[in-house]
């Protein structure tokens, strides 16, 4: 049997190891949430930018209203499938145990709670909201979420920017929904991903206490 198969009988090289393939399965998860805001960046910047130009919903009549709204949902839905993946995914990465759990839990949460979501504004919706209003609850209910979703990653995986993009995206809620229909969407296309693209700068080259379980 070789060496690199016999497991170091000093037990501050056992730990040496395990620190370093906690560190290793740290790293993989830090990337895959640094892709997810990536993601989210591209999909808010050019989703709530078409809906900006986009007639009966922005301020300038250049999109077509079926097509602005067709490719904003496009981008939601598959922001909202990536982030699930990353949820997931995290079981292949090495975590183990509750870290395990918590990332898919943590993944599996943003589809429940998006869809859920749309179903409390279908349900407002029904029941007279409409017009001007219907597109402030829309767009600020999801951004909210999205924050407070944030908000609880950054506390699990104790990765702090994470937890600060969520108070962030929390303040650009209600911030863009005083501007008003349809300012705000201009709001959530710029402010948002300036701050998840700043947020992945941080986690990819900032400290490492500043990435996801460091």
């Amino acid at each position: 049997m070789s060496d690199d198969e016999n497991p170091p009988e000093d037990p501050r090289e056992m730990l040496a190891l395990m620190d370093d393939a906690r560190h290793s399965a740290a790293r993989k998860l830090s990337n895959r949430y640094i892709s997810l805001f990536v993601v989210w960046a591209v999909a808010w910047a050019i989703g709530f930018g078409i809906l900006y130009i986009t007639t009966g919903a922005g301020a300038f009549d250049v999109v077509p209203t079926v097509v602005g709204w067709t490719v904003f949902a496009a981008l939601i839905i598959g922001a909202i499938i990536w982030s699930t993946i990353v949820g997931i995914s995290a079981a292949g990465d090495g975590i183990r145990g509750p870290s395990q759990l918590q990332g898919m839990l943590y993944g599996l949460s943003w589809t429940i709670t998006m869809f859920m979501a749309w179903l409390l504004i279908a349900g407002l919706q029904r029941n007279g909201l409409e017009g001007d209003l219907l597109q402030l609850v829309y767009p600020g209910v999801y951004v909210f979420l999205v924050g407070v979703l944030y908000l609880s990653g950054g506390a699990v995986f104790r990765a702090v920017p994470m937890y600060v993009l969520g108070g962030i995206l929390i303040v650009v809620a209600c911030v863009a929904t005083f501007f008003g229909y349809p300012t705000h969407y201009l709001v959530y296309a710029t402010v948002g991903p300036a701050a998840m693209l700043v947020v992945a700068a941080l986690m990819a080259w900032g400290p490492r206490r500043m990435r996801i379980g460091s």
